[in-house]
């Protein structure tokens, strides 16, 4: 999980990851060929989904709780675009 910032602000000290930057790094070490790494991170963020493969806005970063605003449409987008991302290519395709 990646904090969306580590400052203390007027609700305390943040204790839960923003999942778009989960994914916003899993494309940003896809992109610089880390692409094991990459495809590593993404299948743990995947492992936070509900039972109807949903994702809030944040995640626990001790628990894995989901938290904040639900569903979250820049998280469904994440998985859209990393998975599109780390997909194999049309040419491997057999």
């Amino acid at each position: 999980m990646i904090l969306r910032y580590s400052t203390e602000d007027d609700f305390g000290r943040m204790t839960t990851g923003f999942l778009i930057c989960a994914f916003w790094y899993v494309d940003a070490l896809a992109s610089i060929g880390r692409r094991e790494e990459a495809r590593a991170l993404f299948e743990r963020i995947l492992t936070r989904r509900n039972s109807f493969g949903l994702l809030s806005e944040d995640a626990d970063v001790a628990t894995g709780e989901l938290w904040g605003n639900f569903p979250q449409t820049y998280s469904l987008v994440g998985i859209i675009h990393c998975a599109g991302l780390l997909s194999r290519g049309w040419d491997t395709v057999r």
